[in-house]
């Protein structure tokens, strides 16, 4: 029983710590990094202590549909590897993005129960307020991008955002259900980490929860005027906030050079890179070679060092064809149908519902999935079926 345990206490580890996939290291030989060293960990305990007690023929038959999207995505993933031919690059980031991810979510479901499920979710809050905290140390020390927004340890504001936004629905769903006496800690947690989102000035960031924030209220009949009109104001505020700013500028594109300009010259790449190669895409990790390649059906890009298609569902077209695209849409289909059957009006309904909504809106315009921590969370949010 105490293995067990200690099993289920590591894999809450690995969701609190999911930010340890930026410590690269060589096992073998074999590219490998902080995450992937804890999911294989994990998997090593599940084969010990859980291989026996699972129900195989159970999964496959309750599960046949999301299994049989997974296997359009891997079939449309392979083929593209095998088309494209750069093996060990695509093979590695298969297995960081796509296998360690999707079988550390399946041993979640194995390992932790129904009632303990919300302790998942508990992790990654915990593991936001860290990151969130040592962000705003790197805030007080000055230490910004060129452009002023707050990174972190991360590589871009932007990944800063994506990683603090699921937690905002979390310390959402926390206070609506904690005591009058906790909420406060809820309180002061979760405005460390609004304070840290806020200073990334991830624009998108800030519309796809508030985005989020609205479906999810209309979905389950909960929209008032009170409501819509805190989250107006609210974003109001935010926006009124960047007045003075230059990025605010170039989000609605008021000059050539802006991000957005950036962005629509990116998507116009890589429109044309799928018009030669719609069937099998391109394979993972070949973005920003091909994206140089086709430079020469464009005027000068406004930005050179490009190496996702900033959309999530281009970046799954572009690396798994259209099986890819395929079994992408499918799963997110099959997973709004089980959510909604499988549970009822709860938080942590509410929770999963903000979080998968936030990572699809919020991939319109960035790849909300081809990060190793993202994968872990879009995958996770399959534990609650």
């Amino acid at each position: 029983m105490k293995k067990i345990i200690k099993l289920e206490n590591l894999i809450y580890l690995t969701v609190f710590a999911l930010p340890v996939y930026l410590l690269q290291f060589n096992f073998f030989g074999v590219p490998m990094n902080g995450l992937d060293g804890l999911v294989v960990v994990c998997a090593i305990g599940w084969l010990i202590f859980y291989r026996e007690k699972f129900e195989y023929k159970v999964f496959f038959e309750k599960y046949k549909a999301i299994i049989f999207s997974v296997g359009l995505i891997f079939l449309g993933l392979l083929g593209s590897i095998f088309m494209n031919k750069n093996y060990a690059v695509s093979f590695g980031i298969a297995k960081s993005w796509f296998l360690l991810p999707g079988l550390f979510s399946l041993i979640a479901g194995n390992v932790i129960t129904k009632e303990k499920r919300k302790n998942i979710f508990l992790a990654y809050y915990g593991g936001a307020f860290l990151v969130a905290f040592s962000a705003l140390g790197y805030y007080v020390f000055g230490s910004l991008t060129y452009d002023s927004r707050l990174q972190g340890f991360f590589n871009s504001p932007n990944y800063l955002a994506m990683c603090l936004a699921p937690a905002i629905f979390i310390g959402y769903g926390l206070f609506l259900e904690a005591e009058a006496k906790k909420r406060g800690l809820v309180i002061i947690s979760g405005a460390v980490i609004f304070w840290a989102l806020y200073l990334t000035y991830s624009y998108a960031s800030w519309l796809a929860i508030f985005g989020s924030l609205g479906l999810i209220f209309a979905l389950e009949k909960k929209v008032d005027w009170k409501k819509s009109l805190v989250g107006a104001f609210l974003l109001f505020i935010l926006f009124f906030s960047q007045i003075e700013k230059n990025k605010l500028t170039d989000l609605v594109g008021l000059h050539s050079r802006s991000s957005f300009s950036s962005r629509v010259m990116i998507w116009q790449s890589a429109e044309k890179i799928l018009q030669d190669n719609w069937f099998w895409g391109i394979g993972m990790g070949n973005f920003q070679e091909k994206y140089l390649e086709y430079q020469r059906y464009f005027p000068p890009y406004l930005e050179w060092a490009v190496p996702h298609p900033h959309n999530l569902y281009l970046a799954f077209w572009l690396y798994g064809g259209v099986f890819g695209l395929a079994g992408f849409f499918a799963l997110i289909g099959f997973w709004f149908r089980g959510i909604f059957q499988s549970q009822k009006n709860s938080q942590l309904k509410f929770i999963a519902l903000g979080i998968m909504i936030y990572i699809l809106l919020h991939g319109l315009v960035d790849t909300t999935y081809f990060k190793n921590d993202l994968a872990v969370v879009f995958w996770l949010l399959f534990v609650l079926l």
